[in-house]
């Protein structure tokens, strides 16, 4: 059995398996319980394909995506801490990116827009923007 043979019975099994660093969580009913020994077994290749499918974040409007290259967690953000959960912490940037872009301010929090693609940056993810206002937002 091969890596994606192991995925995609976890799959049929009504299991998943979801990528946490170098580790892999796995979510079993009891009548799959035999497949952790393959999941160990296959672990480097299995690992190879949940980080090919992990999902690319849905980039606001006025912004295109330059680079996705999500990091390994975890991560020191500058004026920030630290980041567990890649995905969740692009997806919430964005937000904040589309907001800025938007004009609510207030949802963007305390970032200023090029704030906001330094933190994406930090992560792995490049972003251009492409509005003419960008150098009057960047400065904020």
């Amino acid at each position: 059995m091969n890596a994606s043979k192991v995925l995609e019975a976890v799959n049929g099994a009504g299991g998943s398996l979801e990528l946490c660093g170098d580790r892999i969580r796995y979510v079993l009913p009891d009548s799959a319980k035999w497949l952790v020994k393959q999941i160990t077994r296959h672990k480097e290749d299995l690992i190879d394909i949940l980080r090919k499918e992990a999902p690319v974040s849905t980039m606001p409007p006025g912004v295109r995506l330059m680079k996705w290259a999500p990091k390994e967690p975890p991560i020191a953000i500058v004026r920030m801490g630290v980041v567990t959960d890649v995905h969740k912490f692009i997806a919430a940037t964005l937000l904040q990116v589309k907001a800025r872009l938007q004009g609510k301010d207030f949802l963007a929090g305390s970032w200023s827009l090029r704030d906001l693609i330094d933190r994406l940056e930090q992560v792995g993810v490049e972003v251009a923007i492409e509005r003419d206002d960008f150098e009057k937002n960047s400065h904020e």
